[in-house]
């Protein structure tokens, strides 16, 4: 738990007990709020902090239970977000949860698995003078923190896919179908986490108060929007290179036959021409001829060679 009180931006450490924290909310100034960040709290230990902030209970029970559907809502005095963090690494989208309070004196963050806030809480507390504007800002911080994130997650997926895009084209053979296949999943996760908050970020950016604080919120609303276009550019990227390598297999099949077809008909001729020479009777003066043997295999070199010919010239082997 990390618990403080910013008062004209700066940060002044608040003890974690209910006692002391509700004491506190009842002597800050107009000016101050307070900034408190849990990390996957027991419900006895969330109810704590949701009590003397009069947290709505069926938002508390939103921020214990992980895997919520990105969302924004209102409630009568408070403003309640969940989104997910998004980390990328060797095909693989890992999220985790992030919920947030946002009331008129404090924002409180609660967090199930993933990177920490503290890197964010920091970034803002650098800027003393912005962060004396209130808890809107510290929002933002976290938020854009977030959101950033996926710009970046979105470009080393496109990174991938033209990888991928690389290999199904190259000459050589090659078995892109299943990592294709891993891309598609993990891009669906990655829109399960981007394009949910879109909208209701758009809504919020429009009417957020203080009314300054909108264009900075215009800003994430915008990184979601660049961040979903990404991810259906990236979904039409490997719909395609699975439908191409489809293609290609395809194409390698035929060459096979091609080729395989050809092999058997070169073989055919000489295995005709011997069945029929090497028969066990005596029919024609043919068989009985000391040079029938040589000109048997000269004219079946000339065939194999003819028929070897025209299958290379069609380009069949």
């Amino acid at each position: 738990m990390d618990c403080a009180i910013y008062r004209d931006g700066e940060r002044e450490d608040v003890g974690t007990d209910r006692a002391t924290l509700t004491a506190r909310l009842a002597t800050l100034d107009s000016d101050d709020f307070v900034w408190i960040g849990l990390n996957e709290p027991s419900p006895e230990e969330l109810q704590e902090i949701a009590d003397p902030l009069a947290l709505h209970p069926l938002a508390v029970e939103d921020a214990l239970e992980a895997h919520q559907r990105p969302k924004v809502e209102r409630y009568s005095d408070h403003l309640f977000v969940s989104l997910r963090a998004v980390t990328y690494e060797d095909d693989d989208i890992t999220t985790s949860e992030v919920n947030i309070f946002l009331g008129e004196r404090y924002l409180l963050t609660v967090r199930h698995g993933g990177e920490s806030l503290t890197g964010a809480r920091r970034r803002a507390e650098r800027l003393s003078e912005a962060l004396s504007h209130g808890p809107m800002v510290a929002l933002h911080a976290v938020v854009d923190s977030i959101v950033d994130r996926y710009e970046d997650v979105a470009a080393e997926l496109e990174q991938d896919v033209e990888e991928v895009e690389s290999s199904v084209f190259s000459p050589e053979r090659t078995s892109d179908s299943i990592r294709i296949y891993r891309l598609k999943r993990e891009t669906l996760e990655f829109r399960r986490a981007v394009v949910p908050l879109k909208d209701p970020f758009h809504r919020f950016a429009a009417s957020a108060t203080p009314e300054e604080a909108r264009p900075y919120f215009r800003d994430i609303a915008d990184h979601l929007t660049r961040a979903a276009e990404a991810i259906d550019a990236i979904e039409h990227l490997l719909d395609n290179a699975l439908t191409a390598h489809l293609a290609q297999l395809s194409v390698q099949q035929n060459e096979d036959m091609r080729k395989l077809t050809a092999g058997a008909t070169i073989f055919a001729v000489p295995t005709a021409i011997a069945g029929i020479y090497g028969m066990n009777f005596k029919l024609t003066s043919f068989q009985q001829w000391g040079g029938g043997f040589y000109v048997t295999t000269a004219v079946t070199l000339v065939l194999v060679g003819f028929i070897w010919r025209a299958f290379k010239r069609s380009g069949w082997i």
